[in-house]
């Protein structure tokens, strides 16, 4: 991945943009040089620049400065602020330029941020002003960097398809700016390489380093380290670490120019530390890692962050410390559920379409205009009238059927477009769970094995040492259950109560298997075919559950009652009743069990209410919204 800074190229831009007009405003406009050029001395400059400030175009100027500067540096809120400042001016006075160049930077900024949405929107929202500013560097840089946003996205199809278009077009202007190809075969590059088409990646590096002699090498550590990565899949490793090594060593001489390499490094530190961790070399694995993660905080990136997060759970998998790998596994998945949900994924696909729709429409109008002179000319040939109408009237039909037959292929990619990412984000959750299974689950096994057979070769034991053992034993047997409930969740994006009532009750026989108690279970048959997603299933899986454990665990219940009924077209109420020696809520209310039951019923927006009567049981009642479908937290 490019440095996101090229903070040299950024600089020349902004300040061609910024000199070429206004020269009224000459003294404000060198003071902002200076401030986007001088890291440490920018707080100054910017505050002299601000008293020179007379009227709404110098403010404008002011605030186009500072959106340049923070992106440069990846300050990412005030970058979006400062944007959105200028932008109220520039859109009204239509200065396509800045429009442009201020959507470029705040584009960035969002993508940093993981928001993915809001960096294709604006980029998509800047293309059209690129075409009609008529500059193919705008078009091509606008497309590179739709096809990076889709690469995040693990979009790789069309992260290829967009990054190919760029190069088309960047291609055309390359002896004036052969930067810029070079960040369009990059972006081809690392899309084919994590789409898994290790070859097709090679090939487009290898063209990089074909222009090398007309770039400079302190500009192209990003390509080095891409190369690495690639070869770190193909498990070439000894050939992949000088690669890593020499990324290093550019960014860091870049860094002692004052540029920021914080993502970059991110990177290549951890990339490194797959290497290591891969050939044995632990302890360097561990260093590598360790500045990697800090480099990635510093960046800012989720991406880095998530990547960082991934090598650090192979990391402690490999050093057998099941714990850790087990911690940095939760905060990936974290991760990937906050930019990886279906939510965003369908945002994006509409944002996309809407752009391809408005390219169609503006084809179809200048196809309209064209129909139109045609007809227009053919009537004016008084001569061949009759032979021009019919003419005319074939030409129109066929030009219909041309914008029907266009029609229906906008709906049909949109149709395909939305299907590739829900297949996708499926098989990320098959990926995922198949790892939780295969690695975090057979680990949890052994350590119940070695719990036995510690029990067995350490006799004898003290009473106290028997009950700390079956303690772990209990609560890793514990942890097996819960993680194949969230296994089973992941692996059905998608459910109905159907799927719920048939887990449920496989959880109820269990119970009846290990207490003697009776269990009653009633649903509404109206529930049977709702759709719930795999958040919504698991949360409410776990509310029945940890009030059922209540029961049984607690108040020695002899008799349990689940209820689940339909509140009008989408809510649900649920009832769990005991008959067992209940509680005092003053008591309980800061218990872990009775602080989960409420947590999970806030997020689906529920309500619930614990009645309990000591020696006479205890009734749970939870209400659930006609809205709780809408939950933020849907997968």
């Amino acid at each position: 991945m490019p440095s996101k800074r090229l903070i040299s190229r950024v600089i020349l831009a902004f300040f061609f943009l910024l000199m070429g007009k206004n020269t009224a405003a000459q003294d404000l406009k060198k003071t902002l040089q200076k401030g986007v050029m001088s890291a440490d001395s920018s707080v100054y400059f910017f505050s002299a620049a601000k008293s020179l400030v007379k009227n709404p175009a110098d403010q404008a100027d002011f605030d186009f400065a500072k959106n340049a500067f923070f992106s440069d540096h990846g300050i990412l809120d005030s970058c979006i602020y400062y944007g959105e400042k200028a932008l109220t001016y520039f859109e009204k006075v239509h200065d396509l330029n800045k429009m442009i160049y201020v959507r470029h930077n705040m584009g960035k900024a969002y993508r940093s941020a993981g928001d993915y949405e809001q960096a294709i929107q604006i980029s998509f929202e800047a293309l059209p002003l690129a075409e009609e500013l008529k500059s193919l560097s705008w078009q091509g840089w606008l497309l590179q960097g739709i096809s990076n946003n889709y690469h995040d996205f693990s979009g790789y199809e069309k992260g290829v398809y967009y990054g190919k278009k760029a190069y088309e077009i960047l291609l055309q202007n390359q002896e004036n700016d052969p930067m810029s190809v070079v960040l369009a075969l990059n972006s081809i590059a690392i899309n084919y390489d994590d789409w898994g088409k290790y070859d097709s990646a090679l090939f487009f590096h290898s063209k990089v380093m074909e222009l090398k002699s007309s770039l400079d090498t302190l500009q192209i550590g990003f390509t080095y380290n891409n190369i690495g990565n690639t070869l770190i899949k193909l498990n070439r490793l000894e050939e992949a670490k000088p690669w890593i090594q020499t990324a290093i060593k550019i960014s860091e001489i870049n860094s002692e120019s004052g540029i920021s390499e914080d993502y970059d490094l991110a990177t290549y530190y951890t990339n490194l530390g797959r290497i290591n961790t891969k050939t044995g070399n632990l302890k360097e694995a561990g260093e590598a890692l360790t500045k990697g993660k800090f480099y990635s905080f510093r960046s800012q990136s989720q991406e880095k962050i998530g990547d960082n997060y991934e090598a650090l759970y192979e990391f402690f998998k490999n050093s057998q410390r099941p714990d850790s790998a087990l911690f940095y596994h939760e905060l990936l998945t974290q991760i990937n559920d906050s930019i990886f949900n279906e939510k965003n994924a369908q945002l994006i696909t509409e944002t996309e379409t809407k752009y391809q729709v408005a390219e169609k429409e503006r084809i179809l109008a200048e196809e309209k205009l064209k129909n139109q002179r045609i007809t227009f000319g053919a009537a004016a040939l008084g001569i061949f009238l009759l032979a021009s109408i019919g003419i005319g009237f074939l030409t129109v039909k066929q030009q219909k059927l041309k914008n029907h037959q266009q029609q229906q292929e906008i709906e049909f990619q949109k149709i395909k477009a939305q299907v590739d990412i829900q297949n996708r984000l499926q098989e990320q959750r098959f990926t995922i769970s198949r790892d939780l299974h295969d690695n975090i689950g057979v680990q949890l096994t052994f350590i119940i094995l070695s719990v036995d057979q510690l029990k067995k070769s350490l006799q004898p034991l003290s009473e106290r040492a028997v009950n700390s053992l079956d303690s772990i034993k209990s609560f890793t047997q514990s942890t097996i259950i819960e993680l194949r409930d969230t296994i089973w969740a992941m692996n059905k994006p998608k459910m109905n109560f159907a799927d719920l009532k048939e887990r449920l009750w496989g959880f109820i026989e269990k119970a009846k298997y290990s207490e003697t108690i009776a269990f009653s279970f009633e649903m509404d048959e109206a529930l049977e075919e709702q759709k719930l997603s795999s958040f919504e299933g698991i949360t409410i899986y776990r509310i029945i559950q940890e009030g059922v454990h209540n029961g049984f665990k607690h108040a020695e219940a002899g008799n349990i009652t689940i209820c689940l009924r339909k509140k009008g077209n989408d809510g649900l109420e649920i009832l769990i009743e005991d008959d067992g020696k209940g509680f005092s809520l003053e008591e309980a209310e800061y218990g872990n069990g009775i602080l989960n039951l409420r947590k999970r019923v806030s997020d689906l927006r529920g309500k619930i209410d614990i009645e309990s009567t000591i020696q006479k049981g205890t009734k749970i009642r939870i209400d659930l919204p006609e809205n709780f479908h809408d939950s933020t937290r849907n997968s």
